[in-house]
């Protein structure tokens, strides 16, 4: 369906099995909703980044060229570009090395506080939901919860699995971490107006 979350979303949510049920990974023990995992989507990610549309393919930073003797090969130590930043990043970027590490440890502190935010919010979910039941909330009654559960799980999963910590696309990553607090906020909504 294409590769940003919401159409990986879709493809899962219209995958639905003969007896009915839509295609989920797991059904969370304590709150009854059936989660979707995302599956390390590098690729997906990084497709909506600034080095995707300058036609940066993932050897070009993770696989460098270096020198052996008088040959230029691909580095075959993949690993971050981080830890090798003169061959990896210097090629394109002009800037000191300092400079350049700095902007990718910004990146990667805001997005992780991002996920922090973004965390805490689902769990707060999860607890108003396992609440909820305790309370003895029909299953009816939880299920638009567990839905905004599901969404707002995979969409938070889809930017930590993704191993970047946002660098490949800092701003589609930001925008699914706050679609996941929203998901999240809407799910305690959905338990407190039952709706």
């Amino acid at each position: 369906n294409g590769l940003k979350v919401e159409n990986i979303e879709a493809m899962y949510n219209d995958h639905t099995f003969p007896d009915g049920h839509t295609f989920f990974d797991f059904k969370h023990a304590e709150t009854g909703a059936e989660v979707i995992k995302a599956q390390h989507p590098e690729f997906e990610m990084w497709n909506q980044g600034i080095h995707a549309r300058s036609g940066v393919a993932c050897a070009d930073c993770h696989m460098p060229y270096v020198r052996v003797g008088a040959q230029k090969i691909s580095d075959h130590h993949v690993r971050s570009p981080v830890l090798n930043i003169a061959n990896a990043c210097q090629t394109c970027h002009r800037w000191p090395e300092e400079e350049l590490k700095a902007r990718v440890e910004t990146i990667q502190e805001r997005t992780f506080e991002l996920r922090n935010v973004a965390m805490d919010a689902l769990m707060d979910l999860i607890k108003d939901l396992k609440a909820a039941k305790s309370a003895g909330k029909t299953d009816a009654e939880l299920a638009p919860a567990q839905t905004f559960q599901r969404k707002a799980q995979f969409y938070l999963d889809f930017v930590e699995a993704e191993n970047s910590t946002g660098f490949h696309a800092p701003q589609e990553a930001a925008r699914i971490l706050g679609e996941s607090v929203d998901f999240s906020r809407k799910g305690q909504i959905a338990l407190r107006d039952g709706k």
